[in-house]
Formats: structure tokens, C-alpha cells, sequence
């Protein structure tokens, strides 16, 4: 199953996790809900001067055995 990005339409599988304070910023909607795929995730960051982002495992190694 996938998601459908509210910005570029593309369809997405992969979950970004980004904190409340961001993502009001830059929510589709410019509230709490709405859904962006990673790329527009990315872009719209950027677009506030980030630059550097951390993937994290969020299945630890002993849940993978």
C-alpha cells in the first residue's frame, strides 16, 4: 500500500518522522495533518536552511532476527 504526496501527487511508501515544531511549518495543509513524501519532506527543509538530516532504523537488530 502506498500514500499519495499532497504536493508533487507522486505516490510514496516510506515513512518520514519529522518533529511537530517542523512539521507545521511545512505541512501541505499548515496544520497538523496532510502528507508529503520524503523528496518534498527534503526540499521544503532545505527551502528553511537545513541541511543536514539523520535516517534512523526504527526496527532494532534483534527485532530483525
Amino acid at each position: 500500500m502506498s500514500c499519495k504526496c499532497q504536493k508533487c501527487k507522486k505516490q510514496f511508501k516510506i515513512d518520514f518522522l519529522v518533529d511537530d515544531d517542523l512539521w507545521i511549518k511545512i505541512s501541505p495543509k499548515g496544520n497538523f495533518s496532510g502528507l508529503l513524501c520524503g523528496k518534498c519532506i527534503i526540499d521544503k527543509l532545505e527551502s528553511f536552511g537545513y541541511g543536514a538530516f539523520k535516517l534512523i532504523d526504527l526496527v532494532s537488530s534483534e527485532d530483525k532476527t
